[in-house]
């Protein structure tokens, strides 16, 4: 790995971006405003820039912000750097990031969209959902009908309300459901309708602690 010169260590992209544009502009007090910096934190700028290079960059006269020659030559170069870095950055591929409910999805997700670099975290419908607003997560996969608003929803997939036990004909008691979530209060409205009373609760549990 090659080292990086004392000199640059303290060198900026933003400096060498606002040195082209004074450049350009003929004018610092233009670029600083352009870059929504004060004069002073503009000047303290160019003069990280010649500190970097050890050399006069440029000379400050009442006609303008004039290059040195060596401030021309540098000003040519640093537009390739800059540009280059640029292209470099918009090439990055960031990962997808994939808010779910389930552990699951660390292993499904992935099988599904193998050449897409994917970011998962677990978490609750509506911490999933305030992720969506808050811009920290790209899509959600949830299990939840409530009417999210600010985002699109589209359905995925559907499924069935099952009972497990041990035993095959097992009495009809209290019953182990996982946490308060949307569909677990589906399936208590179901059975009140089926059965005419409602399911008894024996402990609240998660979800895979129940399975085990």
């Amino acid at each position: 790995m090659y080292g990086i010169s004392r000199s640059l260590r303290n060198l900026r992209v933003a400096d060498l971006e606002l040195f082209i544009a004074a450049a350009h502009m003929q004018s610092l007090s233009k670029a600083a405003a352009l870059h929504h910096m004060s004069q002073s934190a503009a000047s303290t700028a160019i003069q990280r820039v010649e500190a970097a290079f050890d050399r006069p960059l440029c000379t400050h006269e009442r006609s303008g912000f004039c290059l040195t020659k060596e401030g021309r030559e540098l000003l040519s170069r640093s537009e390739q750097w800059l540009k280059m870095l640029h292209e470099i950055a918009s090439t990055e591929e960031y990962p997808l990031r994939f808010a779910t409910t389930h552990a699951i999805a660390r292993v499904f997700v992935p099988a599904i969209l193998p050449h897409v670099r994917i970011e998962v975290q677990l978490m609750r419908p509506d911490a999933a959902y305030g992720a969506l607003l808050r811009d920290e997560a790209d899509v959600a996969l949830v299990l939840d009908n409530a009417p999210w608003e600010g985002v699109v929803a589209t359905e995925v997939g559907a499924g069935f309300f099952q009972l497990y036990s041990r035993k095959k004909r097992a009495p009809v008691g209290p019953a182990l459901l996982p946490e308060d979530q949307i569909e677990v209060l589906a399936l208590q409205q179901r059975w009140q309708e089926k059965y005419g009373s409602p399911l008894a609760v024996k402990m609240r549990l998660p979800s895979w602690s129940l399975i085990a």
